[in-house]
Formats: structure tokens, sequence, C-alpha cells
């Protein structure tokens, strides 16, 4: 039987103007830029010393990169064994030096030592079920099989139970654990945070769209996996048809400008969820508590035919340039196989998009960033044409401090100790890493 799943992990940037009382802080000029181009990167850390380990999933490569001396030094290999990663995608914090890199073709998450060696491979598998019943979509979106009523390790989803689903490091099924995308941080202790299924699990067990989804907590200490907050999803974001061993999963595929929650985790543990379409930022303790944060002013902009162009433009864009993995199973367990791109670039044919709202919502999906001092970067939305990247700033109780620009058709892709790493595209599309100084306690505004 065959499951394939799509993942529309790359973000689909439409993203239009500010409507601001201060004039954003612009970053223009870049402290160092590194020389060797990159093809697709898909993760950033900043150790202590200023050293950055850099994924690139379209070329497969894990580097520690030295800024000032220039020089690069490769990380593990492409495989499936000790220290090796079969597609690098996401890195995260862990205490100290040391970092964990989220490895989607194998499933797991592989350790970085401080020196820039390969540690001990892990996935996320907890002793103990979740709070709030739905299992995790890095973790699951793949249905086990199982009789109905039987809500596995995970716990029933709250659609009703109906089939075996497992949390954390995903599907599970003869010794084999699979998780199907990415995790979205860390905290200061480790713990690895991620986001629930897109699907819920009707009464017969047949998979459907969700209309929310938990914010789940790994606890690396205890292998406890909790529920820490709720987000809000596009309708319709995922599709399911076929029946009993041969269905068909679709993530990410509602229309890019349909409202929806973001969120980001804060150092400290708490999670920022960010409110659509009514811009604020809600801040979570660790049981659930919530403190809504005020609304944030923005432009509204009307979805006209330019705006609609452009969202199916970069739609395109997204699906030929996001990850694609196929699960088959034959009876003797599931086999894997994780691919970047389906190819035809800006022509890939794909059904016209649809349930346009009447604006677009003030941020897209994955615009949430968070600076090691707290502050939550947001990617506001713009208008067509804009090519000039502008974030909203919000401080550690929600609240709006200040604004900045980058420099045009830049984008951002990590922080560090008062540092702000953005990439460069050049004619050809190859990516440039760039270094620019911020202190931690700078005007952001111009």
């Amino acid at each position: 039987m065959i499951r394939s799943i799509r993942l529309a992990l790359a973000a689909v940037i439409v993203v239009p103007a500010i409507a601001a009382a201060q004039k954003p802080l612009a970053l223009s000029k870049p402290e160092i830029e590194y020389g060797e181009p990159f093809t697709q990167i898909s993760g950033l850390r900043e150790l202590s010393d200023g050293r950055v380990i850099v994924a690139d999933a379209r070329d497969k490569t894990l580097q520690l990169i030295d800024f000032r001396s220039g020089s690069s030094t490769g990380i593990g290999r492409e495989g499936q064994g000790p220290g090796e990663y079969g597609l690098p995608y996401r890195l995260l914090a862990l205490p100290g030096d040391t970092s964990a890199l989220y490895d989607i073709g194998n499933s797991r998450y592989l350790t970085i030592l401080p020196d820039g060696k390969t540690g001990k491979d892990f996935r996320l598998e907890s002793n103990s079920p979740e709070r709030g019943g739905q299992p995790s979509e890095g973790p699951t979106v793949v249905r086990r099989g199982g009789p109905p009523g039987d809500a596995g390790r995970g716990g029933a989803g709250r659609g009703g139970a109906g089939g075996r689903v497992m949390m954390g490091g995903g599907g599970r099924r003869g010794g084999m654990t699979m998780q199907l995308s990415p995790p979205r941080g860390s905290d200061a202790r480790g713990n690895i945070y991620f986001e629930g299924s897109a699907f819920a699990f009707g009464p017969d067990g047949e998979p459907m769209s969700a209309d929310s989804a938990p914010v789940m907590r790994f606890d690396r200490g205890t292998s406890r996996t909790d529920t820490v907050a709720w987000v809000r999803l596009a309708k319709a974001n995922a599709q399911a048809s076929g029946s009993g061993g041969n269905v068909r999963m679709v993530i990410g595929g509602a229309n890019p400008l349909v409202p929806r929650d973001d969120w980001a985790v804060l150092p400290d543990g708490r999670v920022a969820v960010l409110r659509s379409p009514e811009y604020r930022l809600d801040l979570y303790g660790p049981t659930l508590s919530a403190k809504a944060g005020a609304p944030a002013a923005y432009e509204k902009i009307r979805v006209d035919n330019a705006v609609k162009k452009e969202a199916e433009d970069a739609r395109r864009r997204a699906m030929a340039g996001g990850i694609r993995m196929m699960v088959t199973d034959d009876g003797a367990g599931p086999q894997r196989s994780v691919s970047m791109g389906g190819g035809g670039g800006a022509n890939i044919e794909l059904p016209p998009l649809a349930d346009w709202p009447d604006f677009v919502p003030p941020f897209l999906a994955n615009a949430a960033n968070v600076r090691p001092n707290g502050e939550v970067w947001v990617l506001r939305s713009r208008k067509p044409g804009d090519d000039i990247p502008v974030y909203d700033v919000f401080d550690a109780s929600g609240r709006v401090i200040g604004h900045v620009a980058l420099p045009a058709k830049s984008r951002l892709v990590g922080f560090g100790n008062a540092t702000v790493y953005l990439i460069r595209l050049d004619a050809d599309d190859l990516q440039y890493l760039q270094r620019f100084r911020l202190a931690m306690d700078a005007k952001l505004n111009g």
C-alpha cells in the first residue's frame, strides 16, 4: 500500500507593506558576507565564539563556518548511519554550544557537539501521552491502522478516535518512527517544540482537516510530551483521499492568504502565538495559561487581481522547491523516500486557488522569529511589487516596540549574540549569507 505525503515546507511569501507611524530601522550594510554561495539554506545556529553552523537542504550539506577566516568545515556526511544525515533541515540550539540538526531524510535528530563533531542521534519518543490528545504534525499525519477507538500512544485525535496514531516522533510500526515535518524551535533547556497534526480522525477512523492544532513541547530530560498552546489552522490546509491501506494526505493545500495563527518559542519556554486576522501576540506559560496581547495596527491590503497573481506565482515556486515525501508499506513496515522539489519551477501546474479573503492577513505562514533576548520579529504582509521586507518587533510582554527593514529581496534566516543573519539572493537565485550587527538593546526605529 502506498501513502503519498507532500509537505509544503517552503514558506509561500506573498508579503505586502507596512503602516507604521515610526520609520523602521534599516539594516543596510552587513558586517560581513560569506564568500561561497548556498542553494537553499534551511537552518542556521550561531555558536558563542561567532562561528556558524549552516544546513543547506538542497545541496545536502552541513558546514561549520568561520566568518573571520572565511573557512568552512564539513560536519558529518550523507547517509543513514551514525554521524550521517539524509536531508539536513532545521538546526536547534541545545544547552551550551551543542546543537541538534533535524534530519527529515532519516526522521531523526543528529547532535552536533561544540567542536563541530557529530554526536548521538535521537528521535522524539515519549514515555507518556501528551496532554491535549492530538499527535504532532512532524509527528503524525500517517494513519497507522489499529481498531476503532484505539488511540495509540499519543491519545485519541480530537475529531474522534479511530485508527492508531503516535505522538512525538511520528507514526511507528515495525520499530520505525517517522517524523514528517520539522520542529519549530527549542528553549534554553533544550526542550523541543513542534506543531500538532493538521488532521483529525472521524468516528470511523477517516482523516479530515482539523481547524486547530496543539503546540507540543518535548522535554528531553523526562521524555514527556505536553500540549502548551493551541493555534488555529487555515481552512482546508490538509486534505486526505483514498481509504483502507491506500490513503493520500497533503499538507499545505490551503490558500496562503487565508488567515491562520503562527507561533514561536521564547528562550524561557513561553510560547508566543500570533493571532490572525486580529494581529495580536498572546503569550502562553507552561500550563496553557495565556496572556492576551493588545491588537497591533497594520495596513489592510485588499485582495485584487495583482495580489492573486503574486500568490499563485509564489505558491508554484514554493511547491516546486519544497520537500516531497513518499511512504510505502508492503506489509513489512513502512519505507520512505524524501526529495527536494517536484521540478517544473514557476511553470508547475497546480489547481487554481479558491476561498480568497477580502483582505491580505497581517502576516503569512512562518512569519514569527525569536531573538535570544526574547524579541519576536514578525514579517508583515506587503503589497505586490514591494520588495523591502519589514518586521514588526514585539517585546517579551507582547508589545510592539519597533520595526526593522531589511535590504530588498533579502530574507531573515537567524539570530545570534547581537547579530542578525540574512540571505542575499543574486541574479541566479544563489544565496549568500550575510551577518549584521545589532545590539540587544538597539532602538528599533530609524
